[in-house]
């Protein structure tokens, strides 16, 4: 009896990392060509080129000012990853003590309060997909993080993914944005200035500087706060570092 229930249960295991490796692969439905690689669902990409071997989304109408890694302040990088994705250098593409905790809030809510996604799993969104709230766009993002996570090392991931996003008010990529906002090269950002465009990705129609400056800086204070709590700045540069707008 009890060889029979070991065997069951080593089948069921052999059968569950089956079906995981076929996922991290995208099961045929979402993997990628990476010799041609094309959008699964309909959203803002058009088609999708390479720039120095990395993967970038050429939207209908916005176009991305692509910036390498090497030209972005070390405090940028950190900012996003203080806000966005803390445990972004620990997991493999998905964060599941994150996705767990959004699961857990969202449940209680009755709703989609959060939505757990890694920084990867948010470049995998903004590459390949769109922004439906459903289960089937959630395993394929999840699906193509994986992906992503084999082909590319942390730096390349994230800086594919700060020159994607979205910054609010038309503004795609760290570029755009660090121009419209600051009148600067991404090279020339402060340690305030990078952690307000950091704050914006979550909701940029909402942080948007242009719609609402103080609730930008409220969101930037965030951003800082997170940053000292990760040991990226001291509490004292948080403090300092807080956006002043020029009149």
């Amino acid at each position: 009896m009890r060889k029979r229930i070991l065997r069951r249960g080593v089948y069921c295991l052999l059968v569950i990392a089956l079906i995981f490796w076929a996922f991290s692969y995208g099961l045929g439905i979402w993997t990628i060509d990476w010799d041609d690689p094309a959008p699964f669902m309909e959203g803002d990409v058009e088609k999708i080129s390479y720039v120095d071997g990395k993967l970038v989304a050429n939207l209908y109408q916005h176009r991305i000012d692509y910036v390498p890694i090497d030209q972005m302040p070390d405090h940028l990088v950190k900012a996003f990853v203080a806000v966005e994705d803390h445990r972004f250098y620990k997991h493999g593409g998905i964060d599941l003590l994150g996705l767990g905790r959004a699961v857990l809030i969202n449940l209680r809510t009755r709703d989609i309060a959060q939505g757990g996604s890694s920084i990867t799993q948010q470049l995998a969104r903004n590459l390949f997909l769109n922004l439906d709230q459903n289960m089937v766009r959630k395993l394929a993002e999840m699906s193509i993080a994986l992906q992503l996570e084999r082909k590319y090392d942390k730096a390349e991931i994230l800086e594919m993914y700060i020159n994607q996003v979205n910054f609010g008010a038309g503004n795609w990529g760290v570029a755009k944005a660090a121009a419209a906002y600051f009148d600067k090269d991404v090279g020339d950002l402060t340690i305030g200035e990078s952690a307000l465009l950091a704050g914006l990705v979550q909701s940029p129609n909402y942080y948007a500087p242009v719609k609402d400056w103080e609730r930008a800086i409220t969101r930037q204070r965030y951003v800082l706060n997170r940053m000292a709590e990760y040991g990226y700045i001291t509490p004292e540069q948080a403090a300092a570092e807080v956006y002043q707008r020029e009149n």
